[in-house]
């Protein structure tokens, strides 16, 4: 049971990035953005992990295994291991000793950075990344409601869209082109609040799937407040014709934002 349901969340968003792919041949659009799901697991009372800073084990093993198989169809992934990691790092702060960088199984990732950073050791920090085989690439910045600029997330992706270092064939055989086509994001809380308070004017997320536990946690958020980017009940992100699956004991909730 436990593998039919995940081969049917599969074929969903097989289908999704199939859609995507043919609309990309027809419309002739060279500077279409890569397909974007935008994927995380939470409590039943939407905390993201226990504490700040620590991950917190959330999914159980069939929902895992499903987030695997989700992984295996997109070509970058922010953050992780495999596929190949993509980090919005604004000011080049990622410490250099992680296992993503020192590991010899990890694929190097794309370091994403703002082009108007003021800190002057970034040249040197950017050196030292580049030295370990990563790739950076300097983005526009925006103002976030912190009163910091962070890394625009549509420049990001037009710049992954326009990537040619790297040759990747594209899962449904269709297309063939330079670049990342398809990214999976499943950042922290900034990242996922950051994600839906852009997405409501610039339209770059495709498709969201939350894995939702059986478990009480009170922690950190999920997603903070989308305030002020949100101002209207009319205009909160919402999910057109979700899907739901159950797999053991979590909820698969996924479908495409309602533009």
């Amino acid at each position: 049971m436990t593998d039919t349901v995940i081969m049917e969340v599969r074929h969903y968003v097989c289908e999704a990035l199939e859609n995507w792919n043919r609309s990309f041949v027809e419309k002739e659009q060279k500077n279409l953005l890569p397909f974007v799901t935008l994927t995380y697991a939470q409590s039943i009372d939407g905390s993201l992990t226990a504490e700040r800073g620590k991950p917190t084990l959330l999914s159980g093993p069939a929902s895992l295994k499903m987030t695997h198989t989700l992984r295996t169809l997109h070509d970058g992934i922010l953050v992780g291991r495999s596929p190949r990691p993509i980090i919005i790092d604004t000011h080049l702060r990622c410490p250099t000793t992680i296992k993503l960088f020192t590991l010899p199984t990890c694929e190097k990732p794309v370091i994403l950075y703002g082009r108007d950073s003021q800190d002057p050791d970034i040249l040197m920090r950017k050196q030292t990344f580049e030295m370990m085989g990563v790739s950076i690439f300097e983005c526009q910045t925006t103002p976030g409601d912190d009163g910091r600029n962070h890394v625009d997330l549509q420049d990001a992706l037009q710049l992954l869209a326009d990537l040619t270092d790297s040759f990747v064939t594209f899962y449904a055989g269709v297309v063939k082109q330079h670049g990342i086509n398809s990214i999976m994001i499943e950042g922290g809380s900034a990242i996922l609040t950051s994600c839906l308070q852009q997405a409501t004017t610039q339209h770059f997320i495709d498709l969201v799937v939350v894995t939702i536990v059986p478990t009480f946690i009170g922690g950190l958020r999920a997603v903070s407040s989308l305030l002020p980017s949100i101002t209207t009940p009319s205009t909160f992100p919402r999910l057109k014709q979700p899907r739901f699956f159950v797999l053991e004991e979590d909820v698969i909730i996924l479908g495409p934002l309602d533009h």
